[in-house]
């Protein structure tokens, strides 16, 4: 009964500190622009500039998609953007159908409006193509915007595609799904496994709190095999994730020198049967130094194979489809978007 109560007290802790860690929401009025990880003295002289049409494409199911629809419209067009197609979509499984017809007609700038799993969508419609994708970041965590250095309010979004600049940035691959974010198994699979999406939309970042706790007391550990060219890793495991980006869940460091465009994939693992590891991983995740920890492994890796025993579902940018065992690589500046003009290559 006592072990019992205190798993229940450790699952409490953790949930609450990815709460607090995550702060409140920001709000529409503020205008900060700058990626604070991006160093501004290193911009390219020569940078591409943002397309003037464009078509503007808002996923209304995402938390703030109704709100920045018509104020995203309207400032683009005052601003002297040839929107040649505005579309509020209340369902996003049409989404991906409505952008590829606009990446297929040559528009040259298509502006997408939605969460993380939104831009894991569609962004693989964009991959090796001229098109540039735009981005008003929606969503509850947004780690895709952050990796680019775009605040999430419609004010700072608004300003990158008016006055930002063209990147090409990596996706990573797994199985014969791309991806922008993370590749992971364990706990976060099981966490997004249960959360609800309408939730997510009336109270953001609280219904976490829920699925955290859920997925903390259930979880039990499993094997993983990890083949890298280096070498081959066996170990026992709670969580394991392959990032392409420097952020994931929110603010939380992926490793202190990830990069969505550095032509590599970063990998750590909670290598441990004890749940309270969780807890210790957990407070130095905001920083990015969980590798430090004698719990945790961490990889840098273009390409390998990851296998599981028992089998693990694997969630890909928010979406739960494919199961170990399975490759992965990376697709290096593969996609054309707009950033701020801090954002270094």
């Amino acid at each position: 009964m006592d072990d019992n109560l205190n798993d229940l007290r450790l699952c409490v802790r953790c949930a609450r500190l990815y709460l607090e860690s995550i702060g409140p929401p920001q709000g529409d009025n503020s205008i900060e622009t700058d990626n604070p990880n991006q160093d501004s003295s290193d911009v390219t002289h020569w940078t591409e500039r943002a397309p003037r049409r464009a078509a503007l494409i808002v996923n209304t199911r995402s938390r703030r998609g109704l709100e920045w629809f018509s104020s995203a419209k309207e400032t683009l067009i005052r601003e002297g953007i040839d929107l040649v197609e505005a579309r509020a979509v209340k369902r996003p499984s049409d989404i991906s159908a409505i952008v590829k017809a606009q990446i297929n007609q040559d528009i040259p700038l298509v502006i997408v409006g939605g969460g993380d799993g939104t831009f894991g969508l569609i962004a693989h419609l964009f991959a090796r193509k001229q098109t540039v994708l735009g981005v008003l970041p929606l969503g509850t965590g947004n780690a895709f915007a952050r990796d680019l250095g775009i605040a999430p309010n419609v004010a700072a979004a608004c300003s990158t595609i008016l006055t930002g600049k063209v990147a090409h940035i990596d996706m990573g691959l797994i199985g014969d799904r791309e991806f922008l974010n993370i590749a992971t198994i364990g706990l976060t699979t099981e966490i997004v496994l249960g959360l609800q999406d309408d939730m997510k939309k009336r109270i953001g970042r609280v219904v976490y709190l829920g699925s955290i706790l859920r997925a903390l007391i259930g979880i039990k550990p499993f094997r993983v095999v990890l083949e890298l060219p280096e070498g081959t890793f066996n170990f026992e495991c709670l969580q394991l994730v392959i990032g392409n980006g420097r952020f994931h869940a929110g603010p939380f460091l992926i490793a202190p020198d990830a990069s969505i465009s550095g032509g590599w994939l970063s990998i750590y693992a909670l290598a441990s049967r004890r749940k309270g590891d969780f807890l210790k991983m957990a407070l130095r995740m905001r920083s990015g130094t969980q590798a430090d920890l004698k719990e945790v492994k961490a990889f840098r890796a273009q390409s390998g194979i990851l296998l599981a025993s028992p089998a693990q579902r694997i969630t890909v940018d928010g979406e739960t489809k494919l199961l170990t065992p399975v490759r992965f690589g990376i697709m290096p500046k593969a996609l054309r978007v707009l950033v701020p003009e801090t954002f270094s290559e």
